[in-house]
């Protein structure tokens, strides 16, 4: 009797737990729901002087950029018990993904962007962060006239003995393509990188704005980095 008992608890267990398995939609939902928690904690908090305020930065393993938002003191306590259930969410929504055969692939920056705010304002009583594409066009053409000087002096002052250690960066241009420079291999972040960033993400704001005609644009792929003459040259080639 003590056995069939036992079966049955555990059956039952055992089908309460499977019961209670969402599917990939529910776990969305859920973590949508609690972002929009988030954003509504954020703001509801008055924000009459910016010093108050800080910027909460999280770097999320399958996402291609780190989340940021404004934070006060004030609501740090419940910012991070909603945070960490977002993540719960949003870490079991992964999981369910994976368990229906979806590949979930590294984020690679192929095109490196620049994704951290340039500044913290109150705006209407409100904390915003400003990133580049909340800037009007006129000032990402500002930006890329100091910037792109910058990237033309580091391509100057290269120098290769070999065809050896060296990889790419991709620029963007003003056309919708894009151009492919020389980047020495390295175990630390070069130290061009920041430049290339906000260029590209000052010149995709531009694109965006202005919305002109790709339509016809051909692409070419890297084929690899040769040194001539003392000068790492990128190769390419037509799809």
């Amino acid at each position: 009797m003590k056995r069939i008992l036992l079966f049955v608890a555990l059956f039952t267990l055992l089908f309460s737990c499977k019961k209670e398995e969402k599917t990939v939609g529910e776990w969305s939902d859920l973590a949508a729901e609690k972002r929009q928690e988030i954003d509504n904690l954020i703001a509801h908090t008055a924000c009459n002087d910016i010093s108050e305020w800080s910027v909460f930065t999280h770097g999320e393993p399958y996402s291609c950029a780190p989340t940021h938002f404004p934070m006060h003191p004030s609501i740090k306590e419940e910012f991070d018990k909603l945070w960490a259930d977002y993540l719960y969410f949003d870490r079991e929504h992964t999981n369910a993904m994976i368990k229906q055969g979806v590949i979930i692939d590294p984020c690679w920056n192929d095109i490196w962007f620049y994704y951290t705010p340039l500044r913290m304002e109150c705006k209407d009583n409100k904390a915003s962060l400003v990133f580049i594409s909340d800037l009007d066009v006129e000032e990402s053409y500002a930006e890329i006239a100091e910037i792109y000087p910058r990237i033309e002096k580091y391509l100057s002052e290269l120098t290769c003995e070999s065809n050896e250690g060296w990889t790419y960066a991709i620029l963007l241009n003003k056309d919708c393509g894009y151009s492919y420079i020389p980047v020495k291999q390295t175990h630390a972040q070069p130290a061009i990188r920041t430049d290339i960033e906000l260029y590209n993400t000052h010149r995709a704001n531009i694109i965006n704005k202005e919305k002109p005609d790709c339509s016809e644009r051909t692409y070419e792929a890297f084929d690899g980095v040769v040194c001539e003459d003392g000068k790492p040259v990128v190769k390419t080639k037509t799809n």
